[in-house]
Formats: C-alpha cells, sequence, structure tokens
C-alpha cells in the first residue's frame, strides 16, 4: 500500500466527498491524465470538432427576427438549418461521455484492486470491456433525463441523481444494464439529497473556474453586439463571430477546459458511489475484517 493510498471504500460525508477528491486528483493527476489522453483522446477531439462545427454553424445564421415570421418560427428554422451539426454533437458528446466514465472508473478500480498503484494495462483491459454497456447505459440516462426534464423538470433533476449511478456500478460491480439500473436506486435511498447536494456543490465549483476561460468569449461577443447594434438595420448580427479565427480558438479552448475540469466531477460520482455502497453494504468494513482474520 502507498503512503499516499486514499481508501475508496469508506463512509464519507458531505465534505470528506469533496475533499478527497482533490486530494485523489493530486496525488494521481499525472496518471489519471496520461491515461485519460490515451483512452479518451479520440473521443475529446470528435467532441471539440462537433462543437466547433455547431457553434460554427449557429453563428452564421442571422439573429434578425425582423426577417422571420416572428420567435416560434426563426426557433423552428434555426432548429432545421442546425439540425446536422446539433446531431452530431449529440452523438459524440454521448460517445465522449460513456468513455470518460469507463476510463475513470477503470483508472480507480485498479487503483482499490492494487491499494494505491494503477496498472495501465489493466485499465485498457476494463476500457475495453466496459466501454459498451457503458455506452447504453448513457443512452439510457440521456433518454430518461430529457423525458423527466421535458415533463416538468424536477423529475428529470430527480431521475439524474440515482442514474449517474449507472456507470460505476457498472465498472466497480461488474453487473449487466439491467442489474446496475435496480442497483442504482437501491444504493441512492436515504441518501438523495447529499448526493445532490454533493454533485450541485462540484458542477458549481467547475463552472466558477471554467468560466475564466469564457471571459474572453464574453468580451468579444459583447464587442461584436456593441458594432451590430451601431450598424442598426444593416447590422450582421453575430455572422462576423463565426468568421472570427479568434473567436472560435478561445471557444474551442474553453471547451476543452470544460471537457477537462468535468473529470472531477466523474471522480466525485466514484466517491459517492462508494459512501453509497459502504452505507449500504459495509462492502469495505466486510474486507477489513476478512483480512484481520486472515
Amino acid at each position: 500500500m502507498q503512503n499516499n493510498y486514499i481508501n475508496f471504500k469508506k463512509e464519507r460525508d458531505f465534505g470528506s466527498i469533496i475533499s478527497d477528491t482533490f486530494t485523489f486528483i493530486r496525488y494521481e493527476y499525472k496518471t489519471i491524465f496520461r491515461l485519460y489522453l490515451k483512452h479518451v483522446g479520440w473521443a475529446l477531439l470528435l467532441v471539440l470538432a462537433t462543437s466547433a462545427y455547431y457553434q460554427y454553424d449557429s453563428l452564421r445564421l442571422s439573429d434578425d427576427f425582423s426577417s422571420s415570421g416572428g420567435f416560434n418560427e426563426y426557433v423552428i428554422n434555426f432548429l432545421l438549418q442546425t439540425s446536422v451539426s446539433l446531431l452530431l454533437l449529440i452523438v459524440s458528446s454521448i460517445v465522449y461521455s460513456a468513455l470518460s466514465f469507463t476510463t475513470i472508473n477503470s483508472i480507480i478500480k485498479s487503483y482499490v484492486t492494487h491499494e494505491g498503484e494503477i496498472k495501465e494495462d489493466e485499465v485498457g483491459k476494463f476500457v475495453n470491456r466496459f466501454f459498451s454497456t457503458s455506452l447504453v447505459g448513457m443512452l439510457i440516462f440521456v433518454v430518461l433525463v430529457s423525458i423527466g426534464i421535458a415533463l416538468c423538470i424536477l423529475p428529470g433533476i430527480y431521475l439524474a441523481v440515482p442514474l449517474i449511478l449507472l456507470f460505476p456500478i457498472i465498472v466497480f460491480q461488474e453487473k449487466t444494464i439491467s442489474e446496475a439500473f435496480t442497483e442504482c436506486f437501491q444504493l441512492i435511498k436515504q441518501n438523495w439529497w447529499i448526493s445532490f447536494a454533493t454533485l450541485i456543490v462540484v458542477s458549481i465549483l467547475i463552472s466558477l473556474i471554467g468560466g475564466l476561460f469564457q471571459i474572453p468569449i464574453i468580451v468579444i461577443s459583447g464587442l461584436e453586439a456593441l458594432t451590430s447594434i451601431e450598424e442598426g438595420a444593416n447590422g450582421t448580427g453575430t455572422q462576423n463571430l463565426a468568421s472570427n479565427w479568434l473567436y472560435m480558438l478561445l471557444y474551442i479552448l474553453a471547451s476543452l477546459a470544460q471537457y477537462i475540469l468535468g473529470l472531477v466531477t466523474l471522480i466525485t460520482v466514484a466517491f459517492i458511489y462508494f459512501n453509497l455502497n459502504e452505507y449500504h453494504n459495509n462492502t469495505g468494513t466486510l474486507e477489513d475484517i476478512d483480512s484481520i482474520g486472515s
């Protein structure tokens, strides 16, 4: 066992989950980032490309409502004209998210199994083994949460908390989709609020840090908006931003930062899973007792 080893298999309170997440990252960030790029790099490039394409596709459309038949017609036309880029972004985002979850959980699985040592070959085997199941899980997650949000927003939020546990369950318990689906709702019992609060706090922290990368984009967009207002009816709206290479470069860099920062949330989800699993099943405690007996 390494000196800096963090025991995932124990109960944690709200603060400990967040602090141990950042402690784990501080100790293992080099290995995490290297294996992340190795296994997820291609999906990261794909989602960045499709995101930039969708942004370009959106900006090159005029935002002048006067030329359309009203807001509703404008929105419909906008969705129709950006449908291809939007579809590509959705598909690439689903693949990227599933692969990211699988990779991070595989890294942690190796770390836990070998008490602080992450074996690269083993991580690769785990990724290959669990990616397809995680991909199906991500599709289920997106569909159910989207339906919940469409119904009344709150059902989507309620479903998102237990369903996000699908991904660690698939990797750590090696369960099928149907088994993982049942298990995630069992684990969340009596702990929905603390899990939700933890995810919200981490998301806010990540958004605040990621927001720093958005500042140059906001400045350029603001200057472009002022120019368009001054031009009046002859203004081009956001169309100039689509051809502004500096704006698009900054947008890609900001998106890259947001995706990388998102790894913090994935690690937090793993800590939440182990906390809930220990709360209900005492897995780590039982293993400690067995090790003493042997």
